[in-house]
């Protein structure tokens, strides 16, 4: 007999999280189980969903009631509809992907005695007491992606700390590998012969693009050929006050009021081949203000590529300063500007770099370790 499993997530658009679940979704042992995935509606994600054969429904879940107090929404309507869905794929288990949709999983799983199982991305899943609360009552177990994480799920001793696992996101190693320059910027119009410096995340305020941005100006006056390639789309509102318009929009005019800089910047919005991205560069950039674990640096990592990064949370797990890229400081364009300098005038140092990341990468982070590892999960709670 297959475990059905229902998976919960909350954007239509492909960002860190849907990646980890795509993931999932595709390397479970599909002898053992049967996955099920709802969206709130469709796009990106449902789309790569239907090529991979995933069954999938759109049932549109409120995620936030208000978003910039990370209160958890639930909308009758919504409610209602998933309860059916429950109710006609009956599911041995439900896998929550994002914390804040886990009261819709809890009405299901005290209703139909299904099993809650939930993944915490980040620090914003345990802001305030009354997330705690819902993780608490709603969930089974929740799996952290990194021990920070988990120390901030259990900080006010509302949810128990037995219930909390970690488990670290992993990369798939063998589709993020060292690849074909020149056939990866054929294939995305990019030029061949300038050395392209690249930020992978969506654009949203914690990506802090401006810090990059100032970094490019300073490194385009070291090496006026250095081109900038800026890789993302909106993947939703996480900006609080500042919506992800005004956010894109005071991009865009700081390049535009730089206008030697505007030259250097190429826009590739959302790529779904992304390992073609890291192919086609030649040092990766993340100026995150916060990350859990950085997925776009583990899978530039992964692709032989040298990473400078902000030493923003889980960042210090996936890069190695001096051994596999650099760390900096947030928001000290300055320093990231000197180690991009660094690197383009010495080929060497980036293609050595970049060889001691992918061995950490394959050693430490597979993504066969990570879905081993929740199969596990899913396996104790089924059984």
């Amino acid at each position: 007999m297959k475990y059905k499993i229902l998976y919960l997530t909350c954007h239509p658009q492909i960002g860190g999280g849907e990646t980890m679940l795509i993931n999932l979704v595709s390397k479970l042992n599909k002898n053992l189980f049967e996955p099920i995935v709802i969206v709130p509606k469709k796009g990106q994600l449902s789309e790569k969903l239907k090529r991979l054969k995933i069954q999938t429904h759109i049932v549109p879940l409120s995620g936030y009631l208000i978003r910039l107090f990370f209160m958890p929404g639930i909308s009758p309507l919504g409610l209602y509809r998933f309860l059916r869905v429950v109710e006609n794929a009956k599911p041995h288990l439900i896998h929550v992907n994002h914390l804040n949709l886990a009261i819709y999983a809890g009405f299901a799983g005290k209703l139909r005695n299904i099993p809650i199982i939930a993944t915490a991305h980040g620090l914003w899943d345990s802001v305030y007491f009354f997330q705690d609360i819902v993780n608490a009552v709603c969930t089974d177990i929740i799996l952290a992606n990194t021990q920070n994480v988990a120390h901030a799920l259990v900080k006010r001793k509302i949810v128990d700390g037995k219930k909390v696992k970690v488990i670290h996101f992993g990369i798939d190693t063998e589709y993020f590998q060292p690849g074909n320059k020149k056939q990866a910027r054929r294939a995305l119009r990019l030029p061949q012969n300038n050395l392209i410096v690249t930020i992978v995340g969506r654009l949203d305020p914690i990506k802090d693009h401006m810090t990059f941005l100032e970094a490019a100006l300073l490194v385009s006056k070291k090496y006026p050929d250095v081109r900038f390639f800026i890789v993302g789309s909106k993947l939703g509102d996480f900006s609080g006050k500042d919506d992800n318009n005004s956010y894109e929009s005071r991009i865009k005019q700081f390049v535009n009021k730089h206008r030697t800089l505007s030259k250097k910047i190429i826009w590739g919005g959302f790529i779904d081949d992304i390992a073609s991205v890291y192919h086609a560069t030649d040092i990766l950039v993340s100026t995150s203000l916060s990350e859990s674990f950085g997925l776009a640096i583990g899978e530039a990592a992964a692709c032989g590529i040298p990473v400078v990064a902000t030493n923003a949370g889980g960042q210090r797990l996936v890069v190695k300063d001096g051994e596999t890229g650099f760390l900096i400081r947030p928001r000290h364009s300055g320093e990231i500007a000197q180690k991009i300098i660094t690197l383009a005038g010495n080929p060497k140092l980036r293609q050595k770099l970049g060889s001691v990341a992918r061995d950490h990468i394959v050693r430490n982070y597979p993504i066969e370790k990570y879905v081993e590892e929740v199969q596990k999960i899913h396996l104790q709670f089924l059984k």
